[in-house]
């Protein structure tokens, strides 16, 4: 009798851990998870496949740079207005980069300028100078799992050529908080972890 009602505690103990587990992975539905998914991909289609929080401040304002050169184009990103720009063809304003490390990493950065890498960028005080640059790859993200864990939320799934979605070289994991951003909810990233196969 004892054996039985061990049996049974162990039992119901699995299947409360069971349910608790499912209950975790159903709370986000479709909507969300494709949120999430546009929220990794701001990462992956600038080339940040592997980080935490201890980003250098270079990798924030390239970030920063690269995001709105890819998704800001039109209104954002300027010409140089002067002739010859010995510093590159196009100019950003620092604000929106500050803008956008705060929006998706819930950081403030200083702007500079970053000359430690191709392309660089050069902060005059008030504006970024760059070369623009296109035709690699661009890979997006699909969030196929996503858990709480705390007051962070797990996220897992896989990368794909936004050109043939069927080209699907990496896997990846990712840990975002839940974060405010003017008003709306969202995610800050603490850390992303892309494995090529």
């Amino acid at each position: 009798m004892k054996k039985r009602l061990k049996a049974s505690v162990v039992l119901a103990a699995l299947l409360a851990l069971t349910l608790a587990c499912g209950a975790s992975a159903a709370q986000f539905g479709k909507d969300e998870m494709r949120r999430m998914s546009v929220f990794i991909s701001n990462f992956t289609e600038v080339g940040l496949y592997d980080f935490d929080l201890d980003l250098d401040v270079s990798d924030l304002i390239r970030f920063g740079i690269r995001h709105n050169y890819i998704n800001n184009f039109k209104s954002r990103i300027k010409r140089c207005a002067e002739k010859n720009c010995e510093h590159g063809s196009f100019t950003l304003d620092g604000k929106f980069v500050q803008e956008s490390v705060k929006k998706y990493f819930g950081l403030n950065v200083e702007n500079r300028s970053v000359t430690d890498s191709e392309p660089s960028y050069h902060f005059d005080g008030k504006l970024y100078h760059f070369d623009g640059a296109d035709g690699e790859a661009v890979y997006y993200a699909e969030v196929t799992s996503a858990s709480r864990n705390g007051n962070e939320i797990d996220m897992s799934g896989e990368l794909y050529n936004t050109e043939d979605k069927k080209d699907r070289p990496a896997t990846f994991r990712a840990v975002a908080r839940p974060y405010k951003w003017k008003g709306k909810d969202t995610w800050s990233i603490a850390r992303l972890k892309t494995d090529f196969k």
